[in-house]
């Protein structure tokens, strides 16, 4: 993949989130992206989903999105990973995921992420992070 589809954008968006910077997240979106996620049914605009992942960096200090699969689209990208995160106290959860992603001019315009809340698992330690059968 090339171009603004090729996924560096999200790379990008995805690292920010890892190491807590929600300013350089917020950075890879268009002034009017909307994010949707399965779980709320809500698109929600940027201010909304900065409260979103504030809440998401206090509840996990530590955060990765691992076991990445991408394809390219004609405007953007669907791309499947696991979401992991530990607590405070160091308990361990992951998440399979799966995001539909429009790009405009190299920045993310529409996100629609796919994620069951409930279906989150801890992750195995010492091994690389899968997601479950596969």
């Amino acid at each position: 993949m090339t171009g603004s589809n090729d996924g560096a954008v999200i790379d990008r968006m995805f690292a920010a989130l890892s190491a807590g910077d929600l300013a350089a997240a917020a950075a890879c979106y268009t002034p009017d992206a909307r994010i949707w996620h399965s779980f709320d049914c809500v698109a929600h605009d940027l201010n909304g989903i900065t409260a979103e992942w504030e809440g998401l960096v206090a509840n996990f200090p530590q955060r990765d999105f691992v076991d990445v699969r991408r394809q390219q689209t004609p405007d953007g990208f669907v791309q499947q990973h696991v979401m992991t995160g530990t607590t405070a106290s160091g308990a361990r959860r992951a998440w399979p995921v799966c995001i539909v992603v429009r790009v405009e001019g190299g920045r993310i315009a529409r996100l629609d992420e796919y994620i069951d809340r409930a279906g989150a698992f801890e992750p195995p330690v010492g091994e690389p992070l899968r997601t479950p059968g596969l």
